[in-house]
């Protein structure tokens, strides 16, 4: 399976929220600020395999497995008509979303002996929502608690660290740890 995000909205975070939350006064660190979100954010997405900001995901899956179902490794799917397109070697197919945190598409009757080793390509739309507003209050605090990590042990060597994060028994924020734990699926 390859997964791609076709289009991936930049800052998914307010930066006057941001910078509240690490009580920094002025703009001066902006410039950092924005690069420590946008890293916290994408490190939130890649780790609990998920969406934040809506962002159109492809998929290519060489062959249908047994089932007539896939789960979609990239959730959620809102809604209640979700966007998507599943292809068979070029050729449209039909089949159903159940959209939700972990998204599944469904095939049902149609698959074939023939659709069992075809390349599917499927793409569809993930995400909260079209705004910074729409992620969840946890995966909001998660970032801005993931980017106050980032921004207060900047530069820190090992040996300098007072906190077992910044000494290196964790990258993470417990924050963060919470969030990746919480929307990450299980393998099936």
């Amino acid at each position: 399976m390859t997964i791609q995000r076709l289009t991936r909205p930049a800052l998914p975070l307010d930066l006057v929220a941001t910078r509240d939350h690490l009580r920094i006064v002025g703009d001066h660190d902006d410039t950092s600020l924005i690069e420590m979100t946008e890293a916290a954010a994408h490190e939130l997405e890649e780790a609990a395999e998920i969406a934040l900001i809506t962002q159109t995901i492809r998929v290519t899956v060489e062959g249908w497995p047994d089932s007539d179902r896939l789960r979609l490794p990239i959730g959620p799917v809102l809604g209640d008509n979700p966007t998507f397109q599943v292809m068979a070697e070029g050729e449209l197919i039909e089949a159903e979303l159940i959209g939700g945190t972990r998204p599944v598409l469904v095939l049902g009757e149609t698959v074939t002996e023939y659709l069992h080793h075809a390349r599917f390509v499927i793409e569809y739309e993930a995400g909260f929502g079209a705004t910074p507003e729409a992620l969840p209050p946890d995966i909001r605090h998660a970032i801005r608690d993931q980017v106050a990590a980032l921004y207060d042990f900047r530069g820190a060597n090992a040996h300098e660290a007072k906190t077992p994060q910044a000494r290196g028994t964790s990258s993470q924020s417990y924050a963060m740890q919470r969030a990746i734990g919480r929307y990450r699926g299980v393998k099936a």
